[in-house]
């Protein structure tokens, strides 16, 4: 009868040890990639607000969902008219891909759904993205920052 129960729990723990070693190997992702950007005037194509600064943390989520989530700040600058996410290198004019909300009172948090390509094409390679931040004194950007690897 000692030798049956030690068999079982031997059995048991043998059959825990495979089920945790299966499951990371599902190819579902359980969690976001994170991507950070510095946001300020000089980073503007033609100049923006030389006192605005900002960041923003984006996190992708590529688990069916494929949202972005946008947690953005920003700070001395003027009412903010837009903010969105860009496909563009530094330096260069882009075009929109994701519309971010608004900050209120300087701070938002907003998700969306993107779409399986663009949540791929941004976890690929980041710095081909860039955020920028409009204002009533500069509606072609006031501040902008390039999409990087969260440190």
């Amino acid at each position: 009868m000692l030798k049956n129960r030690l068999g079982r729990r031997a059995l048991a723990v043998f059959g825990g040890i495979l089920i945790l070693a299966g499951a990371g190997t599902t190819g579902i992702a359980l969690a976001g990639t994170d991507f950070r950007a510095t946001l300020n005037g000089d980073n503007v194509p033609g100049g923006g607000d030389a006192d605005g600064w900002g960041r923003v943390r984006i996190e992708i989520m590529d688990n069916l969902s494929n949202r972005l989530c946008a947690d953005l700040e920003v700070r001395s600058i003027a009412d903010v008219t837009a903010a969105q996410v860009y496909r563009g290198r530094a330096g260069e004019a882009g075009e929109p891909v994701a519309r971010l909300e608004r900050p209120d009172d300087d701070d938002s948090y907003d998700c969306k759904e993107i779409g399986a390509a663009l949540a791929q094409e941004i976890q690929s390679n980041p710095s081909a993205f860039y955020v920028s931040v409009a204002t009533t004194e500069y509606p072609n950007g006031a501040i902008r920052g390039q999409l990087g690897p969260a440190a």
